[in-house]
């Protein structure tokens, strides 16, 4: 039978390649190892190798002995914080010779936000929070059931969502995402990174200085996904892969500042309309019998101007010579279409 006693984390092997050291922590029991030295502690395990937050030094773990191998389970919560629980000392009140200085470090590197705060939960929610402002709510609009009245009362039984952050801070108790800060408030609250997945719920969003033809108001109650940051990158690297973007209903895209498309080749269109104009083979035809015209209207009369000076160039038959050339290289090289599409 398994008998499981805290103990206190006084190393994380972090940032190693030795695989079998990966997760793993050296410890001491607070009760049967009490102020035994760091040389007497043991090293332990992860008792499940698949899921596991990392603890911090200081932090008490639940261990045990299973095997000869001693292994630990989740982290005892002092302190209720999201960030660190860390009771530094508890397995070993006695300092000096012939025990370890005391080292109130939390890690080699690891430094606790004081802007990282518990989520706020409603009934009924899973949370996965970690310890520097990420978290995963799989919740519901459920607690909003009250907010309406008379025709704007909705059931919202079935009303799932999945809110992933990174980057979620607050001076304040509690955190609660929200895709909009509250500047004029003395509580700040920012969300640097975020994925939406809603169902029947109304989610505001920031403001970037474009006007929305979308519905996107406190009536819309309909399932969407909102993505927002800074920067959002969609990057294909696959020969056979690709990005697809489908809707049936519109497509919108709009920038405060500018849209670039650059590819070999813009296909704009569709099968169930007349071809476009600008770049199809009867547009090209139409250009190059029109150049070809062109082209041999100044042909003729610089024809006419060496036959007046008998042979001899002269600057209009010159500029002449030089206007075909150039027209021909257009007519040829198809110049008069342009790569990428400007619209001012």
């Amino acid at each position: 039978m398994l008998k499981f006693e805290p103990a206190e984390v006084l190393e994380v092997f972090t940032d190693t390649l030795d695989e079998s050291l990966i997760g793993a922590v050296r410890a001491r029991y607070d009760v049967s190892q009490h102020n035994k030295p760091l040389t007497d502690t043991n090293i332990f395990y992860p008792l499940d190798s698949n899921i596991l937050q990392v603890p911090v030094q200081g932090e008490e773990v639940l261990g045990c002995e299973f095997g000869g191998k001693h292994f630990y389970m989740s982290k005892l919560n002092k302190y209720n914080l999201v960030t660190n629980d860390s009771n530094f000392g508890v397995s070993a009140i006695s300092v000096g010779d012939p025990y370890e200085d005391f080292e109130f470090k939390y890690g080699k590197y690891f430094n606790p936000s004081s802007l990282v705060k518990k989520l706020l939960m409603r009934e009924g929610d899973t949370i996965i929070q970690g310890r520097f402002g990420n978290s995963i709510r799989l919740g519901s609009n459920q607690f909003m059931s009250g907010s309406q009245t008379g025709q704007d009362k909705r059931d919202l039984t079935e009303s799932s969502n999945v809110k992933i952050v990174a980057g979620g801070f607050t001076n304040g108790p509690i955190y609660n995402e929200s895709l909009v800060s509250d500047l004029s408030s003395k509580i700040i609250q920012e969300e640097k990174s975020s994925v939406y997945l809603t169902t029947d719920e109304y989610v505001p969003y920031e403001d970037v200085g474009v006007t929305s033809t979308f519905d996107n108001n406190p009536t819309y109650f309909r399932p969407q996904v909102i993505i927002q940051s800074d920067r959002i990158v969609f990057n294909s690297k696959g020969d056979n892969g690709g990005i697809g973007i489908y809707s049936r209903d519109k497509v919108e895209i709009k920038s405060a500042d500018k849209v670039e498309i650059d590819s070999p080749t813009i296909d704009i269109g569709s099968n169930n309309l007349s071809p476009a104009v600008l770049g199809n083979d009867d547009f090209v035809g139409f250009i190059t019998i029109l150049a070809n015209q062109v082209i041999a209207g100044m042909t003729i009369q610089r024809t006419a101007l060496l036959a007046a000076s008998l042979g001899t160039e002269t600057q209009p038959s010159l500029k002449l010579k030089d206007e075909i050339k150039r027209l021909e290289e257009v007519r040829d090289n198809k110049l008069y279409l342009s790569k990428k599409i400007n619209v001012q």
